[in-house]
């Protein structure tokens, strides 16, 4: 088996009694609670930072470009012809 480390942090009684009790009636004991706890934390904290903010100026931007897509420039559709045309021809 691998060595875990270890992990150590100080709390009053009243806070590790709170612990503790919880602990029990979430059928764990402290060490496994404490562990999920944590690691639920740090996943609420994960998705906030990767959550994208946006002011209500550009919510109102983004929202705006999506009702109405840009449409693609003549150009960018005649050279997508061809190299569709040249991918297909040389199959």
């Amino acid at each position: 088996m691998a060595k875990q480390d270890r992990i150590d942090f100080r709390g009053d009684e009243r806070i590790k009694a709170q612990f503790v009790e919880t602990a029990e009636r979430s059928g764990m004991n402290l060490s496994t609670f404490m562990i999920t706890a944590a690691q639920e934390q740090v996943l609420r904290v994960q998705r906030r930072e990767r959550a994208v903010s946006l002011s209500d100026r550009d919510r109102d931007r983004f929202l705006a470009a999506i009702e109405r897509p840009a449409r693609p420039a003549p150009e960018a559709m005649k050279r997508a012809r061809e190299r569709h045309t040249a991918i297909v021809v040389n199959d």
